[in-house]
C-alpha cells in the first residue's frame, strides 16, 4: 500500500476509535492541516484536538524492531494537540511531551 493511502486508512481507523469512546469526531478537510481530527466530548464538552501517526519500526540495525518516533507536524501547537499512533488496525494514545 502506497505510504499516503496507508495515512488515510489509519486515519479512518483513528475516527472509528475515537466514536468508539464514545466522541464526536470532526475529521479535517485539509491534507496537510495542523490537526487531523478535533473531538467533541457531549458529556464533558471538553474539546480536544488530534494528530495520526501511523507507527513504524526499524527493520535493521541494533535497534531492530524498535518504535521510529515521529513528532508532531507544527511543534507551535504542542501543548494542545494529541498523538494517536496507529499500527495493524490499533490504536494507541500518545504522550505530549
Amino acid at each position: 500500500m502506497k505510504k499516503n493511502r496507508k495515512g488515510c486508512y489509519n486515519e479512518k481507523i483513528a475516527v472509528c476509535y475515537l466514536m468508539a469512546k464514545g466522541l464526536d469526531v470532526f475529521d479535517s478537510c485539509q491534507t496537510n492541516g495542523t490537526v487531523d481530527l478535533i473531538t467533541f466530548n457531549p458529556d464533558t464538552g471538553e474539546v480536544q484536538c488530534w494528530e495520526v501517526k501511523t507507527e513504524n519500526f526499524r527493520l535493521s540495525g541494533n535497534k531492530k524492531g524498535s518504535k521510529i518516533s515521529r513528532g508532531l507536524r507544527n511543534k507551535k501547537f504542542k501543548s494542545i494537540i494529541n498523538l494517536l499512533y496507529v499500527h495493524d488496525g490499533k490504536c494507541r494514545e500518545g504522550k505530549r511531551k
